[in-house]
């Protein structure tokens, strides 16, 4: 992808990331029921579909001769109650990007699927395991030509391929892990599909080395508000910082951050108790 459209992505991505972060170990959240991860995967999945049959809608919702805010106004009136308010949130911020090709948003738009199946890896605490699947995978079909070239096969219709995948892995790897796999099967535009394995490989151990910060306000962030946060709490730890905002009346103002076992009070609760303290010494 060239510039404007890798841009787009990490947008996405970001706010992707802000609906289905997992808090550290022992951190529970207030404001949000979990995201249904699976249905987020197919939901991306459906608009990908979407894309490829209607090059029309794929070209308006990519043009960027239109505002972003009208095209994110017609992913919604197009996509409304059709797939979760989560896939919807997330398609508007796609949508409203700049991209380089229409291509690049179909593309990005199944990037973004990997990336809710991977949530669910992370969720589930077997995102290691799910990473070493996929490369191991990929090594076998390295070593049997033959299972590489029913799985590549352009002749070999997509669901046949999917099955196989199915009935190898069946018992023998994580449930995600067989949904990435034949995710990969079908995905004929990213070319070799031991190539494809290694890039979800990447993607994988990109997403294990993510931080999550949980972050409490007293009242709902704007997205411009949460976009600053996530920049300031990755630029102070050095790495890319998944949010997870949740919202407690009891903190008053300010925010809460909470990154593992660092914590950062900013809070107008915390400021009223130190205050009490210094009153009473």
């Amino acid at each position: 992808m060239e510039g404007s459209s890798r841009r787009s992505l990490v947008a996405a991505r970001a706010r992707l990331d802000e609906l289905t972060a997992v808090p550290p170990p022992g951190v529970t959240t207030r404001s949000r029921h979990p995201v249904d991860l699976a249905r987020l995967a197919d939901d991306f999945d459906g608009v990908v579909d979407l894309l490829d049959r209607e090059p029309v809608v794929r070209r308006a919702l990519a043009d960027p001769g239109v505002p972003g805010s009208a095209r994110s106004d017609l992913a919604a009136r197009l996509l409304d109650q059709k797939i979760s308010a989560e896939a919807l949130d997330v398609l508007q911020v796609a949508v409203a990007g700049r991209w380089a090709r229409p291509l690049d948003l179909r593309r990005a738009l199944s990037e973004l699927g990997v990336e809710a199946l991977l949530a669910q890896a992370q969720r589930e605490n077997v995102l290691d395991d799910v990473e070493d699947e996929l490369f191991r995978f990929g090594r076998i079909l390295n070593r049997t030509p033959e299972l590489s070239l029913a799985l590549s096969a352009p002749a070999v219709p997509v669901p046949t391929k999917q099955a196989l995948v199915a009935r190898l892995l069946d018992g023998k790897a994580r449930p995600v892990t067989a949904r990435l796999i034949q995710r990969a099967v079908a995905e004929r535009h990213y070319g070799d599909l031991e190539r494809r394995l290694e890039q979800l490989t990447v993607i994988a151990a990109a997403r294990r080395n993510r931080l999550v910060a949980v972050v409490l306000t007293a009242v709902p962030l704007a997205g411009d508000q949460i976009y600053r946060l996530r920049t300031a709490i990755s630029r102070y730890f050095g790495r890319d910082v998944q949010l997870q905002v949740d919202v407690d009346p009891a903190v008053l103002g300010g925010v809460v951050v909470r990154v593992g076992d660092e914590v950062v009070d900013g809070s107008v609760s915390r400021r009223l108790t130190d205050a009490r303290r210094r009153l009473h010494r």
